[in-house]
């Protein structure tokens, strides 16, 4: 390999470049460390330093709980974490479509450190420049602090969300530098990446940042409503001891980390959603659907789509899930108080399950719990907000059904993700045995969207828009078909 220097307005950054032409710049600093008095801030531009930024290292995850399920956690960890890094192979072409991931983990955790999310196979196979981004998760990105520390803490509960419209705003000032067209953006996600980039698309301050979103299984229902995000505080403080933000502000990361530990502990099944952004009215719509209805993201085309047996991941972590999993949706639907976007209390969803189990006569009461766990917490989001959309631009839907390997995973969350990156070496979630033609098809899906505005490319059925009448959805599998 050897040395690439950049020269952005603010910096000089170093990258790499290797035999094959592959640009590489990891741990680029997008926004200054959010420490010290910065911590629960809104993140401000980088700073300005004399000598060059050396980009060869992933910058750290957001400190976060150890889960082994989530190689981002198991990686260097820091508060100091508000890095990007940049993926480009180098050709003629100076004005290459940008394609921009932003993580999943639950908001919880994650980082872009874990080898899944490397761009070099993205590149290497398409002409584009390919950005992952860090952003601040947990207690640290989504901890309503406004009530304890007054207006000036008034954006510590959506932090994570105003981190990535930074790092959105940093491309759009600087990555023509690196081949990249900053006007034709495409962001994407997986879970709560995919919840990001759903809620970005309703979000004034993110507007023109980005001109495309793929959503790979998370919508627009994973946000608490700012009720729930204050009792979710003021438990965090109470657990705390302290009684002023400055003791929050100047406690150690361990100690914050070991708060926000015993308040996930106390939540249970809960703590999956609890530190979901929040629809406050200011940054993020009260009511992000109706934004969507009366067009509010017109100008902005859209894949999206869910896997078949999105709730089958969560046996990773519940050896019982099969007994547990109707508790599981019954406790998270009370601490995200019905969501932002749902009103519909626990007391009614059983009788909402009862009436879906007469629809399923065929599947056995264990697969009924899961299917309504895919369709209300996954698909029917995302069918509501394929619909909302299509009236003003173009839509396309898929369903993923390849099934990984692993026991009893089935093609559930997070299994497209090695082929969407085409890195078929991670086996963490599909258990090998992944075909090529798969990813090839995937990410020739993913990228010619990024460029054309249309996922359709050879070798497969044509991708038919989504419309409320036709409801054309792309199965996607080892053979693709599509189905109305």
């Amino acid at each position: 390999m050897k040395d690439i220097l950049i020269n952005t307005p603010k910096n000089k950054i170093t990258g790499k470049i290797d035999k094959n032409g592959i640009r590489i710049f990891k741990g680029i600093p997008y926004a200054r460390p959010p420490v010290g008095r910065l911590r629960w801030m809104a993140p401000e531009p980088e700073e300005s330093v004399l000598e060059p930024v050396t980009a060869f290292e992933f910058g750290p995850s957001c400190i976060q709980p150890v889960d082994d399920n989530e190689p981002g956690s198991l990686l260097v960890q820091s508060e100091d974490c508000l890095y990007l890094n940049i993926w480009s192979r180098e050709t003629e072409l100076k004005k290459k479509p940008v394609m921009v991931f932003i993580h999943g983990g639950g908001f919880i955790g994650g980082g872009t450190a874990d080898p899944v999310y490397s761009g070099y196979n993205f590149v290497r196979r398409s002409d584009i420049v390919l950005v992952t981004i860090n952003y601040r998760v947990n207690v640290f990105g989504f901890m309503d602090l406004e009530t304890l520390g007054g207006a000036e803490y008034s954006d510590s509960k959506n932090l994570g969300i105003l981190d990535q419209i930074r790092a959105l705003e940093w491309l759009r000032d600087n990555i023509d530098l690196f081949d990249g067209d900053s006007g034709n953006v495409t962001i994407f996600g997986e879970s709560a990446g995919s919840a990001s980039v759903s809620i970005l698309m309703t979000v004034p301050r993110a507007k023109g940042l980005f001109h495309k979103v793929i959503a790979q299984s998370g919508c627009l229902n994973l946000l608490k409503k700012p009720g729930t995000a204050k009792k979710i505080a003021a438990d965090f403080i109470k657990i705390s001891g302290k009684s002023s933000i400055d003791d929050l502000v100047y406690a150690s990361p361990d100690e914050i980390s070991e708060w926000s530990e015993t308040l996930q502990s106390e939540y249970g099944y809960g703590a999956e959603i609890m530190f979901a952004p929040v629809a406050d009215g200011v940054l993020i719509p009260k009511d992000p659907y109706a934004r969507i209805a009366d067009g509010c993201a017109s100008d902005i085309s859209l894949v999206i789509g869910s896997n078949a047996d999105e709730f089958r991941y969560w046996k990773l972590y519940y050896e019982d899930l099969d007994e547990i999993i109707f508790d599981w949706i019954l406790e998270n639907n009370r601490v995200a108080n019905a969501a932002a976007t749902a009103d519909l209390s626990v007391t009614e969803i059983e009788p909402l399950f009862k009436e879906y189990s007469g629809l399923k006569k065929d599947l056995s009461e264990i697969d009924k719990s899961y299917e309504f766990a895919n369709d209300f917490l996954f698909r029917m989001p995302n069918i509501k907000l394929a619909e909302l959309q299509s009236r003003h631009s173009r839509v396309w839907m898929y369903f993923f059904t390849w099934k990984s390997r692993l026991d009893g995973i089935g093609a559930g969350h997070a299994v497209e993700l090695a082929f969407v990156f085409h890195n078929l070496h991670y086996e963490n979630y599909t258990g090998g045995d992944q075909p090529e033609s798969l990813a090839d098809n995937i990410q020739d899906a993913w990228t010619a969207f990024a460029g054309s505005g249309e996922p359709n490319h050879p070798g497969v059925p044509v991708w038919r828009e989504y419309t409320e009448g036709r409801r054309s959805t792309m199965f996607i599998d080892e053979v693709w078909r599509l189905e109305d």
